[in-house]
């Protein structure tokens, strides 16, 4: 995707994005941009988790990557070193700090995580609601042994990590759940698998449940995944954070309703 393009959308996304909850009049989208878009409120995991950030920024260990998605626009090549990984293929900290307050304020306790990198993104997951139980995957085999250490050197307990194409393992894993409450999708960044996954899931959200797409901006196949699954009739209220997109499902919420935020 080229820079202007995105440059494009991004300057359009500052024009129109509402700060502060200024402009927002759905009462439960104002508390979202109280509790969890521009709250300062630091949360106790959040400096142990950006040491841990800083840690594998400088780690030299090389994985070879068996990449199943859309691949990476910086990192190419199938070896990679961690360190590289972390600068330029997982969640920023503002992302994944905005994720944490996300599961924390919604007390999501059934969380699937799309691509699980190396895995601090997971992390953040899993310390916003100890209560909970994520289930992760990945299609890279090392990145999933990889990942399996961090989880086990942070004593969690209620991360299950899945290897396997998602294309198998997402319906496989749907399949045993009655509901999830979150659903992050953060691997295979294609309009045709981001459409496919979604309607995957649809059949097992809840009034409750939300999805959130990573990357919606990616390219155009994204966005243009990113605006159909905001029509879909089964969408009541959609997010646009730039950096992701998020959709609900309220029943309550009789008219559709569509935001831009600004974080």
């Amino acid at each position: 995707m080229s820079n202007s393009w995105l440059l494009k959308k991004y300057l359009s996304h500052l024009l129109k994005a509402k700060r502060g909850g200024h402009g927002v009049h759905s009462p439960f989208v104002f508390k979202l941009t109280e509790n969890v878009f521009n709250t300062q409120q630091h949360f106790y995991a959040f400096e142990e988790l950006s040491k841990l950030r800083k840690d594998l920024q400088q780690n030299e260990t090389e994985l070879e990557i068996n990449d199943m998605g859309a691949g990476s626009q910086k990192l190419l090549g199938s070896k990679r070193k961690v360190k590289d990984i972390a600068l330029h293929g997982i969640s920023s900290q503002k992302q994944s700090e905005l994720l944490f307050k996300l599961v924390n304020y919604l007390k999501s306790k059934v969380i699937i995580e799309l691509g699980t990198s190396l895995g601090l993104t997971t992390l953040y997951l899993s310390f916003a609601n100890t209560k909970s139980q994520i289930y992760t995957l990945e299609g890279s085999e090392n990145l999933v042994k990889f990942s399996k250490t961090l989880f086990a050197k942070k004593q969690r307990t209620n991360i299950t990590s899945v290897h396997g194409n998602f294309d198998q393992t997402l319906p496989q894993l749907l399949s045993k759940l009655s509901s999830f409450d979150l659903l992050y999708i953060d691997g295979n960044h294609t309009y045709e698998a981001t459409l496919r996954y979604f309607k995957m899931a649809l059949e097992k959200r809840t009034n409750g449940s939300v999805i959130i797409f990573d990357d919606i901006y990616w390219s155009k196949g994204m966005t243009q995944a990113w605006e159909e699954i905001k029509q879909n009739q089964n969408v009541t209220l959609s997010i646009d954070c730039f950096y992701f997109g998020m959709v609900f499902f309220r029943e309550e919420q009789k008219q559709k309703e569509h935001f831009k935020i600004f974080i």
